[in-house]
């Protein structure tokens, strides 16, 4: 939910709520409502104690699954950034294919998949090139233990990408069931109504009391609706962890394009040393 809907909902629900008390209050006898003040303030109690805490936990859960979130795109953001630091200690042309997928993969969830997320779908592209990923680092054969002891610490980080993956599509589709959400406003319409049972002599302090309750009601709907989807709406988990490695993806292999590794001397090959022959001057003749 968007700021402006958030807003508007809010707005509505304040003015029906004032209208509504405004009628009852003309058709109803207030000297009957005040005689119902005995009945209707244990039960105001009640009903407004128990929606409270339904409430409280409602928008408390949904905090926390937006958390969950949030620090499952972090993690899976991170597991990408190891497969692509680790294939550094691949030999070519694995450590470039590798690297390259890595690069595809964030580019294609920043620019195609997080905006697809919205409608609750995924980017068959991304599983792709997800799959390619694994597929170039199974295909390999490492030839010596160094190779052998990149290649299982690689194996790992692609296993921790594709479980977060996973785990962020859960969180797509973890939402509040519509039964809930009628139970929501069916709680809130009814603990607002109670109000209306209530005699005030002065109108004015009446419609403020009733606004007050209102807007408390519609602010905490509004932030159980803001936090419940957290991949639409204002708020919401945003793709800054894939940007982050992307940059630093691209300025790695300009750095590397700019700056060739040079071997260390003991790793270089021997010059080839020429042997030129020494040219001895001839002595001057004795005249």
């Amino acid at each position: 939910m968007t700021f402006f809907y958030g807003f508007l909902f809010i707005a509505l629900a304040i003015w029906s709520a004032i209208f509504c008390m405004l009628m009852v209050r003309r058709r109803a006898d207030l000297n009957e409502l005040r005689m119902n003040h005995a009945v209707a303030d244990p039960l105001l109690s009640v009903i407004g104690t128990l929606f409270s805490v339904l409430l409280g936990f409602l928008v408390a859960g949904a905090i926390q699954r937006f958390d969950e979130a949030r620090i499952n795109v972090q993690e899976e953001a991170g597991a990408l950034a190891d497969v692509f630091r680790g294939a550094a200690g691949f030999p070519e042309p694995l450590r470039t294919d590798l690297q390259n997928k890595c690069i595809s993969y964030a580019d294609v969830l920043i620019n195609k998949e997080w905006k697809m997320m919205e409608q609750k779908k995924s980017s068959p592209e991304a599983w792709e090139t997800y799959s390619d990923i694994w597929r170039l680092c199974v295909e390999f054969l490492p030839a010596n233990n160094g190779e052998s002891n990149v290649h299982q610490a690689v194996l790992a980080a692609i296993s921790h990408l594709g479980n977060y993956r996973t785990l962020r599509f859960a969180a797509m589709v973890n939402q509040l069931p519509l039964g809930m959400w009628i139970v929501v406003f069916a709680g809130g319409g009814a603990t607002i109504a109670f109000t209306y049972f209530f005699e005030v002599q002065n109108e004015k302090t009446q419609v403020l009391m009733t606004g007050l309750v209102a807007t408390v009601m519609a602010l905490n709907i509004f932030l159980l609706a803001n936090y419940d989807y957290p991949f639409s709406g204002d708020v919401r988990v945003s793709s800054a962890a894939f940007e982050l490695d992307l940059d630093l993806f691209k300025k790695f292999l300009a750095k590397s394009k700019a700056s060739p590794t040079i071997l260390p001397t003991r790793f270089q090959k021997p010059s080839r040393i020429i042997n030129e022959p020494h040219v001895i001057a001839p002595l001057p003749s004795a005249k």
